[in-house]
């Protein structure tokens, strides 16, 4: 078993944040619109639609932002790594520009709403740089820069580096932002209460129905909610009546860390190219010291590899990077990655729709959600949107040939060694957990600090994957559509809305 780990298994940006809290829907509700997600996609569409006379519920399975949205980097940006020249080559040049002008439109509108309603989310205009040390990568730069070039990107190729970095280059986007996105949300969320929008956490979207002209939401809170038009907003859509979400999406995890003290790796947001990737910026903390932001490690979820191990790789790294040692707070972040790299935002279903849905941001949805809330907005308002054909869930997609530049990258990530599980339920020690079969089926046992022990049918309760234990966070993940449970079979984050079976001890 890996030494226990440095710090508090929990997300920085959520540990430092306090929302006002909410109830569990306490009766039937009705409105215009449900939103089903409180992460920054749900909140955002919430707000919109409001702002246009709409009377909207939200509700959200377990916490407001316990999502991907708590588990965020934070950055605000247009430059997503490298992937303007792959849109070109892909798309076009106008495709790429689109997406390069849609991520600034919602850097923007973050930017407005976090003044107009003078919300305290650490919020700063900060140039965003991607790094490289290695011959490819630097040759990636300069693809990169020339995309930028022809798409009239403010950026270029600077030699200006933080420390650890001083061989290599770096592609300069100008003029981007950081902020806090926990707090940004709880402010948006204080203005939809004063906007009259129900909204509901511990409520978990189930089913729901057509009745008449209307929708009718079933929830495990054993009321429904009753609507015209449902925004699914979470991670992956709790609905999928073609199977194409669970066809062409791919869940990936990145890790996540947080560092007090050290030296200072310069002012800006910072990602490298090379493989292992690894991204770092600094945030304020509350005692005015600075908090480093460290993550990497970009896999696919549930692939079976030591999650512990990758956060070591990290707090490796942020040592010998930037002699950092204080790691506070490690944690998951999980995102789901479409063929073409661009979101599904608009109707679920190919012809349209009264139900929409807002997914697959590919580890850069801060800036794209509020654009994409605007475009479902306009979709349910019946007005004209510029981005409609741009994240069109059914437009056309590369064919399963053509891998996604992430897909590409992952196969270079360093795979820590799969740790070693005892062979008996004996020999599981508090917070391990295991993998046997019995009589054809998958069973978990995982092991609590009070000595318990708990057997579980892993197989998800979704579409009837295997999932895998992961030892870093001690959640159960399904590999093939991104569900997550906890130690003891709880879900923490869908499609799957069931726990695992649990077994007899």
């Amino acid at each position: 078993m890996e030494e226990k780990l440095q710090g508090t298994n929990r997300s920085y940006w959520r540990a430092s944040s306090e929302g006002a809290g909410y109830p569990k829907l306490p009766e039937d509700a009705e409105a215009d619109v449900a939103v089903v997600g409180g992460g920054i996609s749900g909140v955002l569409a919430a707000y919109f639609l409001a702002k246009k006379g709409k009377s909207v519920v939200l509700i959200e399975a377990r916490e407001m932002g316990a999502g991907t949205t708590g588990g965020t980097t934070g950055k605000l940006t247009a430059q997503h790594q490298l992937v303007y020249d792959e849109l070109i080559q892909q798309d076009g040049e106008h495709v790429a520009k689109q997406y390069y002008e849609a991520n600034e439109d919602g850097r923007r509108l973050i930017g407005s709403i976090a003044r107009e309603h003078g919300i305290d989310c650490d919020f700063k205009e900060a140039d965003a740089y991607v790094l490289s040390r290695s011959e490819d990568g630097m040759d990636a730069l300069e693809k990169e820069a020339e995309a930028y070039r022809r798409l009239g990107i403010p950026g270029s190729l600077s030699d200006s580096l933080p420390k650890g970095f001083e061989t290599g280059k770096a592609l300069v986007m100008e003029d981007q932002a950081e902020f806090h996105s926990m707090k940004f949300l709880h402010g948006v969320l204080r203005e939809l209460e004063a906007m009259g929008v129900q909204l509901y956490e511990q409520t978990r979207y189930m089913s729901s129905r057509r009745d008449g002209d209307r929708l009718v939401i079933e929830t495990d809170a054993s009321h429904a909610v009753i609507c015209k038009q449902i925004v699914l907003a979470t991670l992956f859509p709790v609905e999928d009546p073609e199977s194409f979400y669970s066809d062409t999406l791919k869940p990936f995890t990145s890790h996540l860390t947080a560092f007090t003290g050290g030296r200072a790796f310069g002012d800006g947001m910072f990602i490298s190219a090379d493989a292992p990737a690894r991204t770092f910026r600094e945030t304020p903390s509350g005692d005015g010291g600075p908090v480093w932001i460290i993550g990497g490690e970009t896999h696919p979820t549930g692939d079976g590899s030591s999650i512990a191990g990758r956060y070591e790789k990290i707090r490796e790294f942020a040592e010998e990077a930037f002699g950092l040692t204080d790691m506070n707070d490690y944690w998951s972040e999980h995102d789901l990655v479409s063929p073409d790299r661009r979101p599904y935002i608009g109707p679920l279903e190919k012809g349209g729709s009264s139900i929409y849905v807002m997914t697959g941001y590919g580890k850069w949805g801060l800036a794209a959600s509020a654009t994409g809330a605007r475009l479902i907005t306009d979709l349910i308002m019946g007005a004209e949107n510029p981005y409609e054909e741009l994240f069109n869930p059914h437009r056309s997609l590369p064919g399963n040939e053509q891998e996604s530049r992430l897909e590409q990258e992952e196969e270079q990530v360093s795979k820590p060694e799969k740790e070693a599980v005892a062979a008996t339920d004996e020999e599981l020690r508090p917070g391990e957990a295991r993998r046997t079969e019995e009589d054809g089926t998958p069973v978990g046992i995982y092991k609590d600090e009070d000595g318990n022990t708990h057997r579980l049918d892993l197989t998800c309760t979704h579409l009837g994957c295997e999932v895998a234990w992961n030892d870093g966070d001690q959640t159960w993940d399904c590999p093939c559509h991104g569900s997550v449970f906890d130690s003891t079979g709880n879900v923490l984050m869908g499609p799957a809305k069931k726990p695992l079976k649990k077994l007899d001890s």
